[in-house]
């Protein structure tokens, strides 16, 4: 994934999206599998999302969201990302670490909740910042129903040297059903 002809788009995926599409199996989910199959890519999702929908702090945690996709193998979880939020910024030196307090930040001033669920959102970018760091020829694109995490994720990116970047809202998020698995929400729009 490194160097090729073509760039590849990866698609990072947020929970409230997950969640509205339901648990496999469903002819929503199948759908997605489908477009994911025909748009040649994969959802990526930060570990953090990942253990949100398990829904429980079993371990190992079991998702009914995303294990089935995982096995499958079109639904992939980064790995693990270093850092915490108590760490302070000025000594962060990791774009990936970086990237998450900035976006940990950005969504701190923003919501009428700070600090609950931020860092793990921010996760979402921070995802992005990592892909783009390891690989040479790639798109993203992220797909969110918070409003805030899609400025997060069109704005932040970009401030590393990453231009090649979508992020796609989906309100109400219930449109998510109709909108977000199709091929045309998985390509990249941009050229």
């Amino acid at each position: 994934m490194t160097e090729s002809a073509e760039r590849y788009t990866a698609n990072i995926v947020d929970t409230v999206i997950f969640r509205s599409l339901g648990k496999p199996p469903n002819q929503h989910v199948e759908s997605l599998k489908q477009a994911v199959a025909a748009a040649s890519t994969e959802l990526w999702v930060p570990p953090a999302i990942y253990r949100e929908l398990t829904g429980s702090s079993q371990e190992p945690p079991q998702n009914p969201y995303l294990d089935s996709g995982v096995a499958d193998g079109w639904i992939r979880v980064a790995s693990p990302f270093s850092g915490n939020r108590e760490t302070p910024y000025e000594s962060v030196s990791d774009p990936v670490q970086q990237a998450q307090h900035l976006a940990d930040g950005y969504l701190n001033e923003q919501s009428k909740y700070p600090e609950t669920n931020n860092w793990r959102d921010a996760s979402v970018v921070a995802l992005a910042v990592r892909l783009f760091e390891e690989n040479t020829r790639i798109r993203v694109i992220t797909h969110t129903a918070d409003e805030n995490l899609a400025r997060a994720c069109a704005r932040i990116p970009p401030e590393f040297g990453y231009h090649n970047i979508e992020s796609r809202y989906y309100n109400p998020p219930q449109t998510a059903k109709r909108r977000f698995p199709t091929v045309e929400s998985l390509s990249w729009r941009g050229e």
